[in-house]
């Protein structure tokens, strides 16, 4: 299999691709609570409200999906830490980075991430989503956990992980069944970082993300 069949293909089977759309989907709607959190609701709280609210847009049948997608989109650029996420995936490939590469790779990698996500939120079929538990692990990082209920099958775990600057809690990784989102791009990037350097690594996200943007608003998308 060549380089970029290896990138195109996700180690995440269609059911993962899917859980973490909905998480995705969950955290990007964190727009006002997450400000709000600053001034003492607790990120279980948030979360657990979050989730009826997400769910029920997403099963929103009058809205087109359209709608749903710049939402998300405008509400995720406001309260992830894309900086963070894009420094976290790179691993110890970001030291190796000069200024203008860094200045180049986050919104190139941002848009990735997006599109990945949104990309799978079309596929939603009904599935339960349970937020059980939240603990600060330092004054300026939480962790939120619960889990996808699936009929039929083990629930799949789910954990947000979010950080404080300037008194907003911000998002910069999600873990479905224990996998890190981040930890799966940081594995391929040095990858292809070692063998091939940075341009490469730059077009084949490009191109990847060219190809999900394309399947935006169809009925299956494609199995990443």
């Amino acid at each position: 299999m060549g380089t970029a069949d290896r990138f195109h293909s996700s180690r995440l089977h269609l059911q993962l691709a899917i859980a973490l759309a909905l998480a995705f989907a969950i955290i990007a709607f964190v727009a006002q609570p997450l400000t709000i959190a600053a001034s003492g609701v607790a990120p279980l709280t948030l979360v657990k409200q979050l989730v009826a609210q997400v769910l029920s847009i997403v099963k929103d049948k009058e809205m087109t999906q359209p709608d749903k997608q710049t939402k998300l989109h405008e509400l995720g650029a406001a309260n992830f830490d894309f900086d963070e996420m894009s420094r976290l995936a790179m691993g110890k490939s970001w030291r190796s980075l000069s200024a203008d590469q860094r200045k180049r790779f986050v919104p190139v990698f941002t848009s990735f991430l997006e599109d990945a996500y949104l990309n799978k939120v079309q596929n939603y079929s009904g599935q339960e989503i349970q937020i059980i538990k939240a603990y600060v692990t330092d004054k300026d990082y939480a962790q939120v956990s619960g889990h996808i209920v699936q009929q039929g099958s083990e629930p799949i775990g789910l954990d947000f992980s979010l950080k404080r600057e300037g008194g907003t809690w911000k998002i910069y990784d999600v873990a479905v069944d224990n996998v890190s989102t981040l930890d799966s791009y940081r594995t391929e990037f040095q990858r292809i970082m070692g063998e091939e350097g940075f341009d490469e690594l730059m077009a084949q996200i490009q191109r990847r993300d060219r190809e999900l943007a394309s399947t935006l608003g169809s009925p299956t998308g494609l199995p990443f």
